[in-house]
């Protein structure tokens, strides 16, 4: 049949009988792209690892002999030392800094902090050092401030003075100075902080004219994390902060966390700032000569896949500020102070001491009417160890369940009383006991006293030596900006 005339048949160019298995041309293209973009990965990888690796061995390093081991599946503790060299110091850091007049020298230590890392509960936390801490440094004559460590001998006798007079084993040492903390802040694109009230530091050059959510770039933000001499307006008057470095912890323990959020969730996710910042370490980070790669990138990656807000932040305890032979510095609060050398240095948390009974002052009082409920409940109390302090009427015969009231700081006390009776009772507070520490109000269900309680109550926590006010160290205060 002929086609109709106003239909054109078009008869293309037979095409060859293709193979039978053989792909047709535009799949084998595809293919072809898809191991190219595969081979392109493989090497890119290989490069940017490569890369790292270069870029990494080019960071100045240091040889430090009172290292302690680091020793795989262990905690690391890794001193992170801010510097006030002026040795790279240039631009507006020069005048702010007093390069000028104090020239390149070594410097002191600005700044110290033990960053811990746990492998085994791969936790982090940070401890803070204060630099105005009094100490015998080995090798000196007398006591002087535990960042002078630095300026006499370096990082081996400020890492020799913290392990050896402080007890905190150090296995890395990591040194940023003026310059480098500066770039990075800017290379990150400046850093948003909360301060309650405008703020100043004349030695410092910091200059907030404006209070709340405010946006410091690098010459600020180390105006800010440097400040000693911290001044806020209230009340149209400039008022001095009187916790000097114990204040400054707490501002840069604040700043850190607030870094570390912008720099997990913008900078170690951006290749170009990722870069940027690799550049800023070469030129301004001074690490010891153990610490490998590997260690690096084990460190970037825990920090990068940390909550910023579950990094436990302390500063060593201390007394407030005393002046021997006229400095004006701070002691180590040493009873304050062990729990947390001990968890640094990876030691368990010793068990608590458990409450006794003798400790606990009870008044026993009839709550049921049962004629010498109350005399034989404190008898049973006496046999068990409990110090009764007297028996008595409660103010009703109605009581159904037994109750124990406790004072200020008693529930410990009351909790050790509950475990002890073989029915139980409810907890209920009461500020009016007097001397005593719990009231036992014997109700109907009361049925005896057991011989050993049910579960051990630890013993309420003692107050140590008075110290400076330290930061918070579950979390930042200050809104989030």
């Amino acid at each position: 049949m002929s086609a109709p005339a106003d239909v054109v048949v078009f008869n293309p160019r037979p095409r060859p009988p293709q193979r039978a298995g053989r792909r047709p041309k535009w799949v084998t293209r595809v293919f072809q792209a898809l191991i190219g973009l595969l081979v392109l990965a493989v090497v890119a990888t290989g490069v940017g690892y490569v890369y790292l690796r270069v870029q990494l061995g080019k960071i100045k390093r240091v040889t430090i002999p009172t290292l302690a081991e680091d020793v795989p599946g262990n905690v690391m503790n890794v001193l992170l030392v801010g510097s006030d060299s002026r040795s790279n110091v240039t631009g507006d850091l020069v005048d702010a800094t007093g390069k000028d007049k104090e020239g390149d020298r070594s410097g002191l230590s600005d700044t110290m902090m033990v960053l811990h890392i746990d492998p085994k509960t791969e936790q982090a936390a940070i401890l803070s050092i204060p630099r105005d801490l009094y100490v015998q440094i080995p090798g000196e004559k007398g006591r002087d401030r535990i960042n002078s460590a630095f300026a006499v001998g370096g990082p081996s006798l400020l890492i020799q003075t913290i392990q050896d007079v402080l007890g905190i084993q150090i296995n890395h040492y990591a040194e940023v100075d003026f310059e480098g903390f500066k770039n990075i802040v800017d290379t990150v694109g400046g850093l948003n902080v909360y301060l309650a009230a405008p703020a100043r530091d004349k030695m410092t050059g910091l200059d907030q004219p404006e209070a709340g959510c405010v946006k410091l770039d690098g010459f600020q933000a180390l105006a800010y994390v440097r400040s000693r001499y911290y001044e806020s307006l209230e009340a149209g008057r400039w008022v001095s902060d009187p916790t000097s470095d114990i204040g400054r912890i707490s501002r840069q323990q604040d700043f850190i966390r607030r870094m570390m959020k912008k720099a997990v969730s913008q900078g170690l996710t951006n290749p170009l700032t990722l870069n940027r910042l690799i550049g800023i370490g070469v030129n301004n980070l001074t690490i010891d000569g153990t610490m490998s790669t590997k260690d690096m990138v084990t460190v970037a990656r825990r920090f990068r896949s940390l909550d910023p807000n579950k990094v436990d932040m302390q500063t060593l305890p201390t007394t407030d500020y005393v002046t021997p032979g006229g400095a004006y510095v701070l002691l180590l609060n040493e009873n304050a102070a062990q729990p947390l050398i001990d968890h640094i240095n990876g030691k368990p948390a010793p068990e608590p001491p458990k409450l006794q009974p003798a400790e606990v002052q009870v008044r026993v009082l009839n709550g049921n009417g049962v004629a010498g409920a109350a005399s034989r409940a404190g008898l049973a109390l006496t046999n068990a160890g409990f110090a009764v302090q007297g028996t008595g009427e409660a103010d009703s015969f109605a009581y159904q369940r037994t109750v124990v009231q406790y004072g200020p700081q008693g529930l410990p006390k009351a909790q050790l009383l509950q475990n002890y009776l073989s029915a139980g009772a409810d907890l209920v507070p009461n500020n009016t006991l007097g001397t005593a520490d719990v009231a036992l109000i014997v109700g109907a269900d009361f049925t005896g006293v057991r011989d050993s309680p049910t579960a051990a109550v630890p013993a309420p926590a003692t107050t140590g030596v008075p110290q400076s006010p330290a930061p918070d160290n579950k979390g930042s205060t200050q809104p989030a900006c």
